[in-house]
């Protein structure tokens, strides 16, 4: 993969990029990670995007990743070695998502190959979506993604591709290139297990049979004091996530943001029936697991070559969580000659080729390729 960094995040300098990217012959197509802090408009950045043959797809985030610096304005442009087969998705939120969907990226044909999925967080259809492309591909692609968006949390354009900026919208990307794929966040338990009897999506309403923002609530000041007002609930929550039990492996994360009533708003689906856990971690547990998460991902990729490019999901509240320790988790993926990249998201998608894709919170997704 080739890279072009902009750290000034200006629209000039990507139409620029993307003029030298249109006439190397040595890339096939472009994934293009931008920072929110730029400021992009479709009114803007529609027609620069319109202009480009090569296919190409991407998002924004809160911040993007580039060897070991996180930035919060900049902008990335990775030049991809094959032409991506694309689907792009609207209305994303309100649609009921058809089983033949990406019918259009072909079926899977033996070949090892990887997926990258971004799409709206503030869709509320990560898990629907999951559902589609796991029926269509099964297990035989891996699957590097997750949710594009503001920190301020209002909707806005944020997926890219030919046809410009879009809202309310998924991305999905097909590359006939093998990876190593892994996901570990090191968040551990609290509190509970915890029946989530009431839940509609991505709120939930009681735990066992109790108002959900009162059982939360009790466990979590037992430990950091007097829970804050409403509008400052986040600064607390982002401490004490949930934790979906799953047999025998890591649970999934679900984040907390918001607290509407005796309910808790999270990002991501919490099904009803469902066993939560209250998690904790330290900063020290959580880097133990980013480093875990990359030597599986560098072990499953050993049977088809050796890393040069490292493609790094992290999750925005990791960041916010760890403080000054973030940069040593980005100092633990650093390996001598190769190119980190990425994204810190708002969840993060990873499908490893041997299980079902999870859209996951607060978790370090690790992706290896070979070139």
């Amino acid at each position: 993969m080739v890279t072009f960094l902009d750290k000034a995040g200006s629209a000039e300098a990507l139409a620029q990029f993307l003029a030298s990217a249109q006439s190397d012959p040595n890339i096939a197509g472009l994934m293009i990670l931008a920072a929110d802090g730029n400021g992009f408009a479709p009114e803007v950045l529609d027609p620069i995007l319109q202009q480009v043959t090569k296919p190409l797809f991407g998002a924004i985030f809160p911040a993007i990743i580039h060897g070991g610096q996180t930035l919060t304005i900049g902008t990335l442009v990775i030049g991809l070695p094959v032409a991506p087969r694309i689907v792009t998705i609207r209305e994303l939120s309100r649609l009921a998502l058809p089983r033949d969907l990406l019918e259009e990226l072909g079926e899977p044909n033996g070949a090892p190959g990887t997926a990258f999925m971004w799409l709206d967080s503030f869709s509320q259809a990560a898990d629907a979506l999951l559902d589609v492309f796991y029926n269509h591909f099964g297990p035989a692609l891996r699957l590097l993604g997750g949710g594009a968006g503001s920190l301020d949390m209002r909707q806005k354009p944020c997926i890219i591709s030919n046809a410009g900026l879009l809202d309310d919208a998924a991305v999905i990307a097909v590359l006939d290139l093998p990876s190593g794929i892994a996901a570990r966040h090191g968040w551990v338990k609290l509190a509970g297990p915890y029946h989530v009897t009431e839940s509609e999506k991505n709120v939930i309403h009681s735990l066992n049979w109790r108002p959900a923002a009162t059982v939360y609530s009790a466990v979590v000041s037992s430990v950091a004091g007097e829970m804050p007002p409403p509008d400052r609930f986040y600064e607390v929550s982002r401490n004490f996530p949930f934790g979906l039990q799953r047999y025998g492996v890591e649970r999934i994360v679900r984040d907390p943001f918001l607290v509407d009533g005796n309910s808790l708003i999270c990002v991501g689906d919490v099904p009803q029936s469902s066993l939560v856990d209250i998690l904790t971690g330290s900063k020290e547990s959580l880097l133990v697991a980013a480093d875990e998460a990359l030597m599986i991902a560098e072990s499953r990729l050993a049977a088809h070559g050796r890393a040069t490019t490292l493609f790094l999901v992290d999750c925005v509240s990791r960041m916010l969580f760890l403080d000054d320790h973030f940069a040593g988790e980005l100092a633990l993926m650093n390996m001598p000659g190769v190119e980190m990249v990425g994204a810190l998201t708002l969840g993060e998608i990873a499908g490893t080729g041997r299980d079902y894709p999870v859209f996951y919170n607060k978790t370090a997704v690790v992706g290896v390729f070979d070139r």
